[in-house]
């Protein structure tokens, strides 16, 4: 049930609540990107086009002192932080973060992680949906 008139469904995803709303918690990446997404109308030449990787990357990069300090040193404390964490993170068109996984690491630090990525606003896009990873070290 993906119906749409014109080129772009930007962000808008088939009846889900996104991240954000009241009623959302964050999902799997995975999660996220089996969601059907409106990609309005096929017969056009549209260019659907998506962040940079260097935009991703400039946006999470703001957000990396707020991770490492809340979450990485948090639980280096407890003596169990993996040397590199890795993010899967399902971007809507219109910035918001519609799912996340975070590996490796304690429940405790995923979950801490999880909840900085989730408030992240990307700048907006032409396409439905897109996924990008992100990888940072911890020591």
């Amino acid at each position: 049930m993906l119906v749409l008139a014109g080129c772009s469904g930007a962000g808008r995803s088939a009846g889900q609540l996104t991240v954000g709303s009241t009623q959302a918690t964050l999902i799997s990446y995975d999660e996220a990107m089996q969601k059907p997404v409106v990609i309005g109308d096929a017969t056009k030449k549209c260019r659907e086009k998506q962040l940079s990787g260097d935009q991703v990357v400039a946006e999470l990069d703001r957000h990396l002192d707020e991770m490492y300090h809340q979450c990485v040193v948090s639980e280096s404390r407890r003596g169990n932080v993996p040397s590199t964490v890795t993010i899967d993170i399902a971007i809507l068109g219109d910035g918001s973060v519609q799912g996340a996984t975070v590996s490796p690491g304690s429940k405790r630090l995923q979950g801490c992680i999880g909840d900085i990525v989730e408030s992240i606003r990307f700048p907006k896009f032409a396409a439905p949906r897109m996924g990008a990873r992100y990888q940072f070290h911890t020591s």
